[in-house]
């Protein structure tokens, strides 16, 4: 019974450094830095990412900053969306203001357009495939 104990004290403490390697590769620039902040060697993070269930946490946790990353951005988005708007209503902004941000508008307009269209082609795509 205290070897199994001593194993999963031991797995919960590795599952914890898995962790801090998970965080640490995710703010740190390079897999030294992070082997360091995360206190343990090159060599071990390295075999770590070779694991599949390891791969999967850290795959998640990118995949969790870039969701986060872009729901910033989407409100940023409203914001400047907003901002355009103002600069093309002010009947005191300069011309070229004016133009230029309407010009920004339509791009942006444009570009949304072609997305969802692509996204709603992929999904029919994708659709037909299943049957």
């Amino acid at each position: 019974m205290r070897a199994t104990r001593c194993q999963q004290v031991t797995q919960t403490g590795k599952a914890r450094q898995m962790d801090a390697a998970i965080q640490s590769l995710l703010t740190c620039r390079t897999i030294v830095e992070a082997a360091e902040q995360c206190q343990v060697s090159r060599r071990t993070l390295h075999r770590w990412m070779k694991h599949e269930r390891f791969k999967r946490q850290y795959d998640a946790a990118k995949k969790g900053l870039l969701n986060g990353a872009i729901n910033r951005l989407r409100m940023a988005g409203f914001d400047a969306g907003e901002r355009l708007h103002e600069v093309i209503k002010d009947k005191d902004a300069p011309v070229s203001s004016a133009v230029f941000a309407s010009g920004k508008v339509y791009d942006l307009l444009l570009k949304a357009t072609e997305i969802e269209d692509l996204s709603e082609r992929l999904d029919k795509l994708e659709r037909s495939l299943q049957k």
